[in-house]
């Protein structure tokens, strides 16, 4: 009998879920197409980018609003059998609530399985795409022809190729710039390096420059300049967005390849290790707000008036709240207030706390 209530439960749970993750998901990406519809429209560029850009973007946002899917869903499940009258069946069957709570546990576990897999590897895939088809394809900006948060090779119209070591966070400094400019045919004519460039008042300027001019018989003719401005068609903003793999599109364990580099080079990793432990602790967000859902619907089983109203209302409250705590927690840990892995995890292990505590006290 156990069985059968166990999967009779479990379906009701995931079909529910899924509906809630449909409707919330298409209201966010409805809201977000028509906002970024404004920036869109300004570029000469077929619907169906726009269309490949938000099909891109649907697996991080499905993983950030899983958390809000399993919650709602656990509610809306819970109030469904309590108006059915299916929780006091069975409680009178002598099923506890930790039997009749194992189905969502389990759901919301496998939910969170899958969220780690995704954040793991899939998001990070999905995000570079997805920035190649708004930055490439619809902004007809140049494309990074490799980059990696320590290295970045561009190409520049046609005739230009800017090779840098590193990019600041804000995307206004560079430092180790190798500047190549080819000529017709195809000709080296022209390299500039410099230890340093500043974007001000809507210009590179490079500073420490060493200019070598390649002549057509061959020769090489060197100069040197404190600063020299240079004409590129980048902004800061482009250099965030190839940069932003560092670290939301890198995979975990490109991420964590990467800690350990900076780390054993003698950098602050605070800001990497943050995230990383914050994509890990997110994608147990699901099993918690089933947690809570249960506990908190449970606590009413003996009445039938958990609506839908009040079941939406539930989770905007708890969502916000926790959204709040999280993002406080992962702030404080990037910014070395508090250990790196505690900012990521406090909110979790918060709510996983009042949750558990919630559920024991069930009567």
């Amino acid at each position: 009998m156990m069985r059968t209530i166990f999967w009779y439960v479990f379906g009701k749970f995931s079909r529910n879920f899924l509906l809630c993750m449909a409707t919330v998901l298409t209201i966010y990406l409805v809201v977000d197409f028509f906002e970024k519809l404004r920036k869109f429209s300004k570029y000469d560029a077929d619907f169906s980018l726009f269309l490949m850009f938000f099909a891109y973007r649907i697996p991080e946002t499905a993983f950030l609003l899983a958390p809000l899917g399993a919650l709602m869903a656990s509610i809306f499940t819970v109030g469904g059998l309590n108006r059915t009258r299916e929780i006091t069946a069975m409680r009178s069957c002598g099923l506890s609530f930790f039997q009749i709570a194992m189905p969502f546990f389990a759901c919301g576990l496998l939910v969170s399985v899958i969220g780690l897999s995704f954040t793991a590897v899939i998001i990070p895939l999905a995000n570079l795409q997805a920035a190649y088809v708004d930055s490439v394809l619809i902004q007809q900006k140049p494309e990074a022809l490799f980059l990696a948060p320590d290295r970045l090779w561009v190409r520049v119209g046609q005739t230009q190729l800017l090779q840098i070591d590193s990019v600041a966070h804000n995307g206004t400094h560079m430092t180790g710039i190798h500047h190549y400019t080819i000529s017709d045919p195809f000709r080296l004519s022209e390299i500039l390096e410099a230890e340093h460039a500043s974007f001000t008042n809507g210009t590179w300027t490079l500073s420490n420059v060493v200019q070598h001019q390649v002549l057509s018989d061959g020769r090489v003719v060197m100069k040197e300049h404190a600063y020299r401005n240079i004409a590129l068609p980048l902004t800061p903003e482009d250099f965030q967005n190839w940069l932003a793999q560092s670290p939301k599109n890198m995979t975990l364990y490109r991420l964590y390849d990467y800690i350990a580099r900076i780390t054993q080079d003698g950098h602050n990793a605070q800001h990497y290790i943050t995230d990383f432990w914050a994509r890990v602790a997110f994608s147990m967000v699901p099993l918690v707000m089933t947690l809570l859902g249960v506990s908190i619907s449970l606590r009413g089983s003996g009445s039938r008036n958990v609506g839908a109203a009040k079941g939406v209302g539930q989770t905007l409250a708890i969502g916000f709240l926790f959204w709040a705590v999280h993002s406080v927690g992962v702030v404080l840990g990037q910014n070395g207030a508090v250990m790196p892995i505690l900012g990521a995890w406090v909110a979790t292990l918060m709510f996983c706390m009042v949750g558990a505590n919630l559920f024991l006290k069930l009567k």
